[in-house]
């Protein structure tokens, strides 16, 4: 016996909920820009508290500081600082011999080759711009602030491994890493404006 029309069961319908603009603007930020706020604002805490736990736990001074130990260090630093660049081009020379991450000569977009391709320009371009801070840095701290160097080379590899392995896991997740290489950076340019332009020394 079929049931009435009054007695079947309507469908149930779900409640809607109403959607949030993208476009909407929270204190001048759409709700797709507020992750990247964040992001940013977790790239300087990270690493004003690592650099300053280092410079507070961290006690060393060289046994020297002219120009040739000046020199010495920044090379030293850069040698470490460039180590994942090195070991993703190693990588990628292997993974060329995979004719399945590629589409004749061009790798597939995403595939594992094509993420270590990209990590390898950004490293080094981020490294070019690193390195000049760094030199800048040796010229003009005095011998109590060179442990800086060593703090800011620890700094740039550790965001290095965290982009690279962010990228693999998800795009997104790259940020981070690239913050606490990039900014950084930025920073050490500011204190050398300051310092070469307008002759205020800022202690590190």
């Amino acid at each position: 016996m079929q049931r009435s029309v009054a007695k079947r069961r309507s469908p149930v319908r779900r409640k809607k909920t109403k959607r949030r603009d993208p476009r909407t603007k929270s204190f001048g930020f759409t709700a797709r820009q507020w992750p990247f706020i964040a992001t940013l604002v977790g790239n300087w805490m990270f690493a004003a508290a690592f650099f300053a736990l280092a410079k507070t736990f961290w006690h060393w001074t060289p046994e020297a500081w002219g120009i040739a130990d000046r020199l010495a260090l920044v090379i030293k630093d850069a040698v470490i600082a460039i180590i994942p660049g090195v070991i993703a081009i190693c990588i990628v020379a292997a993974q060329r011999l995979d004719p399945s991450m590629f589409v004749g000569q061009v790798p597939k977009p995403n595939s594992p080759v094509d993420i270590n391709t990209k990590f390898i320009l950004n490293t080094f371009e981020q490294f070019t711009a690193w390195f000049i801070a760094m030199a800048g840095l040796a010229m003009y701290c005095p011998i109590e602030e060179a442990r800086t160097l060593p703090i800011l080379t620890v700094l740039f590899v550790l965001g290095r491994i965290l982009f690279w392995v962010g990228y693999h896991t998800n795009p997104y997740l790259r940020a981070f890493g690239f913050g606490i290489t990039f900014y950084p950076t930025v920073v050490a340019y500011a204190w050398l404006v300051l310092i070469m332009v307008f002759g205020i020394r800022v202690p590190l």
